[in-house]
């Protein structure tokens, strides 16, 4: 009995494949993301979100442990523009957006804050 030389090709090429990274294994490469803040005005209450794509987070401690879980070299793009309402979370305390921004480098990631104009 012979065997198919094609079957032959294919033994040899298994244990490359298995040598190969998995693409699914790759982290995901750095991008730029942009961040807004939205309110959320429900009545007399006002409610703040942050917004980045289609995801949104309703506190700072939210959106940092999303935050932490980008590759490093990620940018984190944010204008929130000049007009406040008042209590909007980060822009309301100096302190808050330095722990913020200590945070991000910590983890790897570019901030960068647009200013108004």
């Amino acid at each position: 009995m012979k065997t198919p030389r094609r079957f032959l090709f294919l033994l040899f090429l298994a244990p490359l494949n298995a040598l190969a990274p998995s693409r699914a294994a790759q982290p995901p490469a750095p991008s730029t993301l942009n961040l807004q803040l939205v309110y959320v005005n429900e009545g007399t209450e006002m409610r703040y979100v942050f917004v980045i794509g289609q995801s949104g987070f309703t506190s700072v401690e939210s959106l940092k442990a999303y935050l932490g879980t980008l590759p490093k070299g990620t940018e984190v793009r944010w204008a929130p523009g000049c007009e406040r309402l008042g209590r909007e979370p980060l822009l309301s305390s100096e302190r808050d957006m330095k722990d913020f921004e200590a945070f991000l480098k910590r983890k790897g990631i570019k901030f960068t804050l647009v200013p108004a104009g």
